[in-house]
């Protein structure tokens, strides 16, 4: 389309390609600037309805203004083609810094807060962003971040007043094989909830932000994992690592923050961007000033009841189990009860300790078990807490089916990390082969050796 009039805008020149359509570098020639145009996919806009609806939305949020925001100018159609027309932004995306390090812990609780405004601005005109990540921030030459394609990353979404919901993680395989670019640069961002095709609020935004914060703070991304599914999988239903397991002396008051950014369940995040906002400006001016706030006894009392709120069934246990065994202990002492009578106890114990600490094995033995009579599963490795799992095709329920029994076994965990599943479909012969001769190997189809 270079060279090409769309209304009053002269197309010059492309700037990138993404999953929604093009964008160029264009003028308009009615208020002499230069603008981004992105021109819609034409499969994106073909629905009469969607694009209706899009075309709302897109207006909706060309009338939020705030300087973190790359304003929407315009929302047109013109010859067939839809296309929105934006503040064109020139600078880095905070995708590339990040790889390339260079953002220092003051540069990226900057970037944050700047973002930060820019959602809580937006969510009080009710524009839920849903495509949160560091790509489609940047960074100008002066310093200043700036949100890209606010309010239009629900195009892609269905409608929720006709009863659909976003793609969860039983039919993410079928998505992934049409879309597999532009879901797997946005999965690691996503929300557990939209993950799992729930109903999204601006405290979607919130964790989204959170892990672009992580991965500001320590270069590496908390969920993304080797392939869709699981990476998925890990938004879902993996306790996000701790900033220090990866960068050491980062400050604790960032941990608190980005921990509440990243609960699993909305509520227990933080309820409004401006509360996020608020504790991001204390945390820069402590780190600017070098001045390391104490932890008062009522935010380590916060951080013990948060730790408690937030124990799996299996921890709850062993926190009452220990107590109980502290307090027989002590209460012994005082009572005269025989000593041999404590060891008894102790040795039954062990025998209770030696059987927990063995039920993830059953379980995962369970699971093998079952996915085993799956006709379409031709190979079952298992390796520490992970089992991998060879189809032959990726059908979607296959996908939800194999998923449901491994939430079903996480369930009855007591303890530790939860066990996960990878399933994969485009192995190699090569690759197979490797597979078949691992030390892991759990269950193979009769005929799957023969195959190609």
């Amino acid at each position: 389309m270079l060279g090409q009039t769309l209304k009053h805008f002269e197309i010059e020149e492309m700037l990138g390609k993404g999953g929604m359509g093009i964008v160029y570098r264009s003028r308009d020639t009615k208020l002499q600037r230069r603008v981004a145009l992105k021109v819609l996919s034409a499969g994106i806009t073909a629905d009469p309805e969607k694009r209706k609806r899009f075309l709302q939305e897109a207006r909706a949020a060309a009338r939020v203004t705030h300087p973190s925001i790359a304003q929407v100018y315009d929302v047109d159609e013109a010859n067939g083609v839809t296309f929105i027309a934006m503040e064109l932004v020139e600078g880095r995306t905070v995708s590339e810094l990040i790889l390339k390090k260079e953002l220092d812990l003051l540069g990226a609780i900057d970037i944050a807060i700047q973002v930060g405004e820019g959602l809580e601005k937006a969510h009080e005109a009710g524009i839920v962003h849903r495509d949160i990540k560091p790509a489609n921030v940047m960074l100008t030459k002066d310093g200043h971040a700036k949100v890209l394609d606010f309010g239009l990353a629900k195009l892609g979404d269905p409608d929720p007043a006709l009863g659909e919901g976003s793609p969860g993680l039983s039919d993410m395989s079928t998505l992934a094989q049409t879309q597999i670019g532009t879901v797997m640069g946005t999965a690691a961002y996503m929300s557990p909830e939209q993950v799992k095709g729930a109903v999204l609020d601006f405290r979607s935004d919130i964790f989204s932000l959170g892990v672009m914060i992580f991965e500001m703070a320590t270069w590496e991304s908390p969920f993304r994992r080797a392939n869709l599914m699981e990476t998925m999988h890990s938004v879902a239903f993996d306790e996000t690592p701790t900033l220090c397991s990866i960068r050491p002396n980062l400050p604790v008051a960032l941990q608190r923050i980005v921990s509440r950014c990243l609960r699993k369940r909305p509520e227990d995040r933080y309820q409004s961007a401006s509360a996020l906002v608020h504790d991001l400006k204390m945390l820069r001016r402590d780190t600017e000033s070098g001045w390391l706030r104490p932890t008062s006894l009522k935010d380590r009392l916060a951080d013990v009841v948060d730790r408690v709120r937030h124990l799996t069934r299996g921890e709850y246990a062993w926190l009452i189990g220990g107590t109980l065994v502290l307090a027989l202990i002590i209460t012994s002492g005082f009572a005269g009860i025989p000593w041999g009578s404590i060891v008894g106890i102790l040795l039954a114990g062990l025998f209770v300790y030696r059987y927990l600490k063995n039920h993830p094995h059953r379980l995962l033995e369970s699971v093998v078990r079952k996915v085993s009579k799956i006709p379409e599963v031709r190979l079952i490795t298992v390796t520490d807490r992970n089992i991998t799992v060879v189809v032959d095709r990726p059908v979607p329920q296959l996908y939800g089916r194999i998923n449901g029994y491994m939430s079903s076994c996480n369930k009855k965990l007591f303890f530790g990390k939860p066990l996960s599943v990878t399933i994969r479909h485009d192995l190699g012969k090569a690759q197979f082969d490797r597979m078949l001769n691992d030390s892991g190997v759990h269950y193979v189809r009769n005929d799957a050796p023969n195959e190609v």
